[in-house]
């Protein structure tokens, strides 16, 4: 029982450090993010105005608006090869959960002729939080 003292007292030691260190994390990051959303539209508006000796003023907004709209596509395609992939590997551990269940229930028959109720009761329980605990994925 003294021991918990120190415990608690190290335990909140590290979540205050954490703590900190999480905000120190999001304050760089909001600066960073801050910083490349500023190049990126300095970038558009020198490309703008590249374009615009070129090929004029419609011409160079049309020819960023159509780059754009090829790398906004681009990025939907990425992400519905992701999806893709994601859903595969929750197929295949859905897939694994129902084979563990199956082996599960198989034993049934010698666990009830050889342990108590309780141990079966147990198993069912184990099965059905397996069945239940992969069915969020996130998505």
């Amino acid at each position: 029982m003294r021991s918990v003292p120190l415990a608690v007292s190290a335990a909140s030691r590290d979540l205050r450090g954490m703590v900190r260190r999480t905000k120190r994390n999001i304050v760089l990051i909001a600066i960073a993010a801050a910083s490349f959303g500023t190049a990126y539209l300095a970038g558009l508006a020198a490309l703008g105005i590249y374009l615009s000796e070129q090929l004029g003023a419609l011409g160079a907004a049309l020819v960023i608006a159509l780059g754009m709209i090829g790398v906004g596509l681009g990025l939907l395609i990425v992400l519905a090869v992701l999806k893709k992939i994601d859903e595969r590997r929750s197929a295949k551990r859905r897939a694994a959960q129902r084979l563990a269940i199956a082996a599960a229930v198989s034993v049934l028959p010698q666990l009830t002729n050889r342990k108590s109720i309780i141990a079966l009761a147990a198993l069912g329980g184990l099965a059905f939080f397996a069945a239940r605990g992969g069915g969020d994925d996130g998505t």
